[in-house]
């Protein structure tokens, strides 16, 4: 990399702003709200700045196994902040003191009632650096076949659909799949040093 500019000069981003104060603001299943002030090291000034607490995330990139037509399974729900259905890959959050990897083979099995035959993590990403602390991970599920009915949580209404790669990979690219973090276990899909074999065999079905 080459550094053209740097603003205050002599900025160092790896230097921590000076903690001031932290108060809680609002509590939820799904986050802890915070307002934080916080000196900066290099000018001295002090802003207040909004942090999430949240627990970690997994997505789950689920194939059904080749020989029975090696569809990708998805679900549709009705999302609350964007007041519409989306289609997102099996995803959820991580129960406290459990492995990201369990959570992803427990997400898939509750929402989609199927098992893998192989399990790949294709790592993880910060969600929002900007103001959440947690991470989300992302798994590649392969061969997966049904072995239970689904099992979803109170609040939880979906559509499981099974959508050959050749039409995701459509709908990824025209923009109807919007979902950021389905965006990004894709990125990281393509990423894994299997994927090129692995697409030959999906757009050969």
């Amino acid at each position: 990399m080459r550094l053209l500019a740097e603003s205050p000069s002599g900025f160092d981003p790896s230097r921590p702003w000076e903690e001031l104060g932290t108060s809680l603001k609002g509590q939820s299943r799904l986050f802890d709200q915070f307002s934080a002030l916080r000196r900066s090291p290099h000018t001295g000034r002090e802003h207040e700045f909004t942090r999430l607490r949240c627990p970690d995330w997994v997505n789950v990139i689920a194939f059904r196994a080749l020989e029975e037509g090696g569809e990708l399974l998805v679900v549709e729900q009705f999302r609350h902040g964007v007041d519409a259905s989306t289609l997102e890959v099996v995803g959820g959050v991580c129960d406290p003191g459990e492995d990201p990897s369990e959570s992803g083979q427990r997400e898939l099995l509750e929402e989609t009632g199927h098992l893998p035959g192989r399990w790949i993590p294709l790592g993880s990403c910060s969600p929002n650096p900007a103001i959440q602390n947690n991470r989300c991970h992302f798994f590649l599920a392969l061969d997966c076949r049904p072995a239970a009915d689904l099992d979803l949580d109170r609040s939880e209404e979906l559509r499981l659909w099974a959508v050959p790669w050749r039409e995701w990979e459509e709908k990824l690219r025209t923009g109807e799949i919007h979902h950021a973090l389905v965006l990004a276990a894709f990125l990281r899909l393509t990423c894994w040093e299997g994927w090129k074999d692995l697409r030959s065999s999906l757009e050969a079905l």
